[in-house]
This record gives structure tokens, C-alpha cells and sequence, in this order.
């Protein structure tokens, strides 16, 4: 089951497809072609036989025809499958557009990332065919402390923030940042954020958003169970859900709007951020 980290680190190059060149070009130094646009592509590598492989996501820089396609992937951990599979990711989406590929591997810790670095060998000879990711560490996400830069990309900001939150400038750059997308992205970065800082960092993190127009997801789903709003918790459990990207039949949208138990709706704002499927909720 993908991991709450997992799907939002994904979700921040599906919600900004230019977060994927940015990283490639600005952090990494990569030599891009000249586009106009970055778009969503397919993310499935379909091959003849009856087995279909999925990157995290594909990014397609075009100028009125496909230039390059990044396939992004994000990797927690070690993954002794990868070596085998992002060849075919890569191969099979050059094929599939007869264009450049390049694979972009963001890792939110050094030690995933320096085995993500590894170059693959292919033919299983050094001076063969050789494929070098472009790997995004901890260590190479940009200190953003400009208001205005983060303002500009904001999910490199959350990126930011989440990798150098003990410097309270990134946390204020971010924290404007989060004004120029829209308010359900806000409160799943909210979030995110909260859970990679320090506890001083995450306090810090928590006086700035009550000082700004938001409100930081977690205490404010708390206060709506401490004061007895079930029906408000309930339309922001469903929202929450539905930002994840989570589809929440009517059914479901019913057993969490008739729910009056505020227990229950606490136990189910916890699991809101981790479970992979609404249905999960209820377990």
C-alpha cells in the first residue's frame, strides 16, 4: 500500500507538471531542450506480454510535438527491483514517444539516494549500455527563502520546507507560497510539512499558518471535534479524501455524514491521511 509520503511527493509533480524540468534543469544541472510546456503524459509502459508497468508519473516537455518525457518516480527506500524496471520505464516510453527519456528518481533520504545514483548497467558490461537516473536527495533540494521564488513554484517550496524546515525563513517563504494554490492542495502540504519537521520546527510551523489565512489541517479538524461539529468534521474527512486524489462513493460520503460518533470521526481523521482507498477508512 503506497504511503501518505509517497502519494504526495507523486502528487506534487502531477499538480505541477514544470516542478519535474525545474528539478532537472535548476537543481541538477541537466541540459534540457527549449519547450513551451510541460504536460502530463501516460504513466503505463505496456509491453506485448500481458504485463503492464507504471512510473510514478511522466512528464512531457513539448514545443508543439513531444521534445522529452521524464519519468518520475519516488523512491522511500531501498529496492532491489528498480534496477530492473526503470530500464523498462525508460526504453519502453522512448519507443513508445521516439523521444529522449530521462529518469528523474526524488528520494526524501541521503541514504536512498545514494543507492538511487548507482548507475544500471544493462548489458551487464561497464563500457555497454549504461542508464545514470537524475536523482533528487535531500542534500540537493534548494534552500527556498525568497517569498517570491516560493511563490513561483510553490511545490518546490513544500519540498523545501520539508528538507530544511529548521531554517524559519523557508517556513515563511512557504508559508506565502501556499497562497497560490488552491486551499484542498494547502491543507494535504499543510500536513506533509507538520510531519517532516523537528517538534520546535513543526511549532514554529504551526504559529505561522495561524497567523495566515489557513489553518493547519490536523488542529483544525480538533477543534471542529472538540466543539461538536461532526457534520463539518465529516465534510472535511470527505474533502480531505477527494484531495488525495481518493474517489468517495455516495455510499460512503453517506456513513461519514451520518456518523455523529465524534470518536469515530477522530479515528477516522487519522486514517484520512494513510489509507490508500476510501473503504479503508472504515476498518
Amino acid at each position: 500500500m503506497p504511503s501518505f509520503e509517497h502519494e504526495l511527493l507523486v502528487r506534487l509533480f502531477h499538480n505541477r507538471p514544470e516542478l519535474a524540468p525545474e528539478v532537472l534543469r535548476d537543481v541538477l544541472g541537466a541540459q534540457l531542450p527549449e519547450y513551451t510546456e510541460a504536460i502530463l503524459g501516460c504513466p503505463d509502459v505496456p509491453q506485448l506480454r500481458p504485463v503492464c508497468y507504471t512510473a510514478d508519473g511522466v512528464v512531457q516537455l513539448r514545443d508543439g510535438r513531444t521534445r522529452l518525457a521524464v519519468a518520475v518516480e519516488v523512491q522511500l527506500n531501498k529496492d532491489d527491483d528498480k534496477p530492473y524496471t526503470w530500464p523498462v520505464y525508460v526504453c519502453a516510453l522512448r519507443a513508445r514517444l521516439k523521444r529522449p527519456v530521462r529518469l528523474l528518481v526524488v528520494c526524501p533520504d541521503e541514504k536512498t539516494a545514494e543507492w538511487a545514483r548507482t548507475p544500471l548497467v544493462i548489458e551487464g558490461d561497464p563500457d555497454g549500455m549504461v542508464l545514470r537516473p537524475w536523482v533528487l536527495g535531500p542534500s540537493d533540494i534548494p534552500v527556498v527563502e525568497d517569498p517570491v521564488q516560493a511563490r513561483s513554484s510553490p511545490e518546490l517550496s513544500v519540498l523545501s520546507a520539508a528538507a530544511h524546515g529548521d531554517n524559519e525563513s523557508v517556513l515563511k517563504a512557504t508559508q506565502y507560497a501556499l497562497d497560490a494554490v488552491p486551499e484542498d492542495r494547502t491543507l494535504i502540504y499543510n500536513d506533509f510539512i507538520a510531519s517532516k519537521l523537528s517538534s520546535a520546527a513543526r511549532k514554529t510551523w504551526e504559529d505561522l499558518m495561524a497567523t495566515g489565512t489557513y489553518e493547519w489541517q490536523t488542529d483544525f479538524a480538533r477543534k471542529h471535534i472538540a466543539e461538536g461539529k461532526a457534520e463539518g468534521k465529516a465534510e472535511d474527512i470527505i474533502t480531505f479524501l477527494e484531495a488525495r486524489g481518493l474517489k468517495v462513493n455516495a455510499e460512503q460520503q453517506k456513513r461519514i455524514r451520518d456518523c455523529t460518533d465524534l470518536e469515530v470521526l477522530s479515528r477516522w481523521v487519522q486514517r484520512a491521511a494513510k489509507v490508500s482507498k476510501a473503504e479503508d477508512l472504515f476498518d
